[in-house]
């Protein structure tokens, strides 16, 4: 794979079959995980609804019980409860929503053939994407410090072949995911003026 400055601060990615199909299939499941074949999108609601939602009327949210789902949307404040319950009521839904956004526009992307280009506002979708999926795939791991990566690392050999493809897959989208910031970052940032 091979990502790269493209011209007006876009981002190329060539990507062979295989590492398509890693991306497809990661924004995929965060997307099946955050409920995207269970719910209706918000132009799907009813007047009523959406103005329900607007002004947070809307029912009770449970609390995620995966803990992958509840990185993606985590407790407001883990000593009140109560507190995360009204936030979770006020914005579980728009939360969901803007996260799957991301990931349809990253699984859209990668519906071309041949060579991806993003532009800004793409690798930003994607750049949010790949920290929900990552977010997922250290959840499945029990990472939650990078003494915790460092220790599964040391353990690497040891690790059942699932665990270890996973552990790749993690690299994998840490990779592309610094490579990404790195293109954007230096897009936004102006050349410098070259002394007279």
């Amino acid at each position: 794979m091979k990502i790269t400055p493209g011209p007006r601060g876009t981002a190329r990615l060539d990507l062979s079959s295989a590492e398509k199909s890693v991306f497809v299939s990661v924004f995929s499941d965060t997307a099946a995980l955050l409920g995207h074949d269970e719910g209706r999108d918000a132009g799907e609601l009813s007047e009523a609804e959406q103005l329900a939602r607007l002004v947070g009327m809307g029912g009770e949210v449970e609390r995620p019980t995966d803990p992958a789902l509840l990185r993606l949307l985590p407790d407001v404040d883990p000593d009140d409860p109560e507190r995360s319950a009204e936030f979770r009521r006020l914005t579980d839904l728009d939360l969901r929503e803007s996260k799957l956004a991301n990931l349809r526009i990253a699984l859209h992307s990668l519906g071309a053939s041949g060579r991806v280009e993003l532009d800004g506002p793409a690798q930003r979708a994607w750049l949010t994407a790949l920290t929900d999926v990552r977010l997922v795939v250290a959840s499945r791991l029990g990472l939650e410090t990078d003494a915790d990566l460092e220790d599964l690392y040391a353990r690497e050999e040891e690790l059942p072949d699932s665990e270890a493809m996973l552990v790749t897959v993690y690299d994998f989208l840490t990779w592309a995911q610094e490579r990404l910031a790195g293109i954007l970052l230096d897009s936004l940032t102006p050349p410098e003026k070259e002394d007279p």
